[in-house]
């Protein structure tokens, strides 16, 4: 009779509880393992957000030991992208405490690791910007602008948009114009179609006097946004600047009909920004200034020898005003004219002086010249004319003299 067998006493049983056991042991190590991890992240956040923290309450030594402890428990247990983002926090806080030796070596050492990351390569523009040495900021700013960036292309777009600003705008403050000047070319030709960035940049290039490009962004700017007050403003102080009287009396008059239309709107804010009101006086200054140029130029076309002869004095009289006045503030004697122009300047009314005109209009070109010295020379004593009429003369004259060979 053979021996009674227990199941229990089986290799095969044996070796299933084995392996039973040793798979209960991997997943409880397996857990306590992620646990692990898990608390090595969470508590590398929570130490990121305290220095972020400290850094907004003005902090950054405190903030410097946070960032340091997120990133010994960030290492291995975050994502590449969230690791960076926890070093570039490090060296904003190393730069705060004036750790800018220690910061670059940090930057470099992350540049060494990537050196096509757009992040890392502009917070190296902006620290070489700050300690000074120009051929590195230019090159780093433009490594930002061609490298990568780790987010969404609108994002990407966006974040080389700033970065070529960024580069514009060091640019003008070392005196490097045309530099400048091409830079905001090359981002005017990147930009997306938005309305609000094409109206940026082309204040930008108005600030530039760059008169044409800029209005070429507003254009564009009006097309996506009709109703964008921004760039109606600008596109008329374009058009001012490129002396398109008409067409910067157009725009002027919609920007002011816009500008009122938002104020009446319900629910909008009264208050207005000190730039706000700055670029409204503007758009009014010059909107009198453009209108008075037309008004006041007798060289127009199509006008009759009447109506010149009636500008013309117009013109005179006003510039003679502000220039006796001048004359008088400052004690300077008054420009002579020319025997030719007595008769019609010493005229008994002004009817008599433009009806002798009139039949004498081949001397609008000495007169004018003549109304022209007279504003220069106030100019030149007692500032630039605070009435449109004058301003408009000035402007007159400018012209004028633009167009000579």
């Amino acid at each position: 009779m053979k021996p009674r067998r227990y199941w229990l006493h089986s290799r095969e049983t044996i070796l299933l509880l084995s392996v039973a056991g040793l798979v209960i042991a991997f997943g409880v190590t397996g857990f306590a393992a992620k646990l692990y991890h898990g608390r090595r992240a969470e508590l590398a956040r929570s130490w990121f957000d305290r220095g972020n923290a400290e850094m907004k309450a003005g902090r950054p030594a405190a903030a410097l030991s946070d960032f340091s402890a997120a990133l010994l428990y960030a290492q291995r247990e975050l994502p590449p992208d969230e690791q960076q983002k926890y070093e570039l926090e490090f060296v904003q806080a190393l730069i705060a405490t004036g750790n800018r030796d220690e910061a670059r070596s940090y930057l470099l050492d992350m540049w060494d690791r990537a050196p096509g990351n757009s992040a890392v390569n502009l917070e190296l523009a902006r620290l070489s910007a700050r300690i000074g040495n120009d051929s590195d900021a230019k090159r780093y700013y433009n490594g930002a602008i061609d490298g990568v960036w780790d987010q969404n292309a609108g994002e990407v777009l966006r974040h080389r948009l700033d970065a070529r600003l960024e580069l514009y705008h060091y640019l003008i403050d070392h005196g490097e114009t045309t530099d400048a000047q091409s830079e905001l070319l090359a981002t005017a030709a990147a930009l997306p179609p938005d309305a609000s960035l094409r109206t940026l940049v082309g204040k930008l290039m108005l600030q530039d006097r760059q008169a044409q490009p800029a209005l070429e962004q507003f254009e564009q700017a009006l097309r996506l946004d009709s109703r964008n007050y921004e760039a109606m403003a600008g596109a008329g102080e374009a058009n001012f600047q490129l002396g398109n009287d008409r067409d910067a009396i157009r725009y002027l008059e919609n920007a002011i009909r816009l500008d009122l239309q938002q104020k009446r709107r319900p629910g909008s804010q009264t208050a207005e920004s000190a730039a706000r009101e700055a670029e409204q006086a503007q758009v009014m200054q010059d909107l009198a200034i453009a209108q008075a140029s037309l008004a006041l130029d007798p060289s127009r076309p199509g006008l009759d020898p009447m109506e010149r002869a009636r500008r013309a004095i117009r013109d005179y009289d006003t510039a003679f005003t502000r220039m006796k006045s001048c004359a008088s503030e400052r004690g300077i004697a008054l420009p002579v004219p020319s025997r030719s122009l007595t008769p019609f300047i010493q005229a008994a009314s002004d009817d008599l002086a433009i009806a002798a005109f009139a039949r004498h209009i081949d001397q609008l070109d000495p007169l004018m010249e003549f109304i022209f010295q007279m504003e220069s020379t106030a100019t030149e004593n007692c500032g630039a004319p605070a009435d449109p009429a004058n301003a408009a003369i000035v402007r007159l004259g400018n012209k004028a003299g633009a167009s000579r060979p």
